[in-house]
């Protein structure tokens, strides 16, 4: 802890327009409400802001001064969603409303509870690009705001490859730093591909004769799907030290070559934008202080200062940041050239038997009513009398829209 926090007061010399706090976190006296943002304007699309509260959840002491050894005392409370307003503002006087999406998710780490991080999706997709921006909050009667930022040229995206070692795919971007570049640059993401279900199910189960016959027609429908992936991983990339604005073949994501982004066709956009250096150094001191390194809610914001200030009370403490930004994106496909052989499925097969003889031992009824089905005959050494004949799956092995899939075609998918 006395670690991070050291760094960010060497941070602090250093980016002036970065508000240290050096809360002490690890104790009963820590805070509770902070609020937490997560913002990423993006100038010519649809921006996104997370809000969240940060709330203590140390044991704290009693009236008597003695604390329950061995409890956790939780002092979350429901965050009031209804009284939380976001927009963002330019210095023209034009306002972006921020319209709540509850499609939102929740974590929790240590001491601290950070109650679920609620996106705003902002309209900027007419948003002129010479002005420079800032996001307000209003939350609990208090107002919130970040610097005004002015979004930079994106740079410019030359081309996405790809290369491959005996066991990963690994994605490289070429791009150039474009009429206003810095040498720094934020890498986002958002992958598709087309892949296949575990099993396809040879055979179809009868309840009403308890009786499993080999598939004939119609055929299986749901082994084949696309899945889409975005997980609104940020990455910063300095590339000052280079001998010129060129950022060249970077890998900046990569996948297992047994995985199922190989089953058939991969596409990968790749977006790009300019950043400063103090954002740089934020967003990768945040990456290097967290778990997943994936955004602000992953453990552990409250160690993370940021951009943003208490408008209506200045010493009351905010995490967060907030980016603004012009981007560009390119999409690029892979086919099934990178593919080798698929290890055996980790899904492992019931062997039930149609009348089973030890009382509660489960029939194929009761395999079927939890969603199983017979997808392969029994290849265990024969004959076993403890096994039927049929090996039984889950649906996320035989259905491909169980395993996470969808069977509508994207409009930019190229066979």
């Amino acid at each position: 802890m006395k670690k991070i926090l050291s760094l960010f007061a060497v941070l602090a010399l250093v980016t002036a327009c970065i508000y240290p706090y050096q809360p002490d976190f690890e104790n009963e006296n820590g805070p509770d409400g902070v609020l937490v943002v997560d913002g990423s304007l993006l100038i010519g699309e649809p921006s996104l802001v997370r809000i969240g509260f940060m709330y203590n959840m140390w044991p704290k002491k009693s009236d008597t001064g003695n604390t329950s050894e061995g409890t956790v005392y939780y002092y979350a409370k429901a965050a009031p969603y209804n009284n939380i307003r976001v927009w963002a503002e330019d210095d023209g006087g034009g306002v972006y409303e921020g319209a709540l999406d509850m499609g939102y998710t929740t974590s929790s780490y240590s001491s601290y509870y950070y109650s679920p991080n609620i996106p705003y999706v902002l309209p900027t997709e007419n948003a002129p690009v010479d002005r420079a921006y800032r996001v307000c909050v209003q939350a609990e009667g208090l107002l919130y705001s970040s610097d005004w930022i002015k979004p930079k040229a994106a740079p410019v995206l030359k081309k996405v490859s790809f290369k491959s070692s005996k066991t990963d795919v690994s994605v490289c971007v070429t791009l150039d730093g474009g009429p206003e570049a810095t040498g720094y640059v934020l890498l986002t993401f958002d992958e598709t591909w087309r892949f296949h279900a575990d099993w396809y199910p040879n055979f179809d189960y009868d309840p009403r004769t308890n009786s499993v016959t080999e598939r004939t027609y119609p055929q299986w429908d749901r082994y084949w799907c696309w899945k889409s992936s975005d997980k609104g991983t940020q990455i910063p990339v300095d590339f000052t030290g280079m001998s010129s604005s060129t950022l060249k073949d970077y890998p900046f994501h990569s996948f297992s070559r047994y995985d199922d982004r190989n089953h058939q066709r991969y596409s990968i956009r790749v977006k790009a934008r300019t950043i400063d250096k103090d954002t740089y150094l934020y967003l990768s001191h945040l990456e290097e202080n967290t778990e997943a390194g994936g955004g602000l809610f992953t453990p552990n914001p409250g160690e993370v200062a940021g951009n943003l200030r208490c408008e209506t009370e200045p010493e009351r403490m905010v995490m967060g940041y907030v980016t603004v930004a012009r981007s560009t994106s390119m999409r690029a496909f892979v086919g099934s050239n990178y593919l080798i052989a698929r290890p055996p499925s980790p899904y492992s097969l019931a062997y039930p038997k149609a009348y089973p003889q030890s009382p509660g031992e489960p029939s194929w009824i009761d395999y079927y009513q939890m969603g199983y089905m017979p997808v392969e005959e029994n290849s265990l050494p024969d004959p076993d009398p403890n096994f039927g004949p049929y090996g039984w799956a889950s649906a996320p092995c035989y259905d491909c829209i169980a395993a996470g899939g969808f069977q509508t075609r994207p409009d930019f998918w190229e066979d």
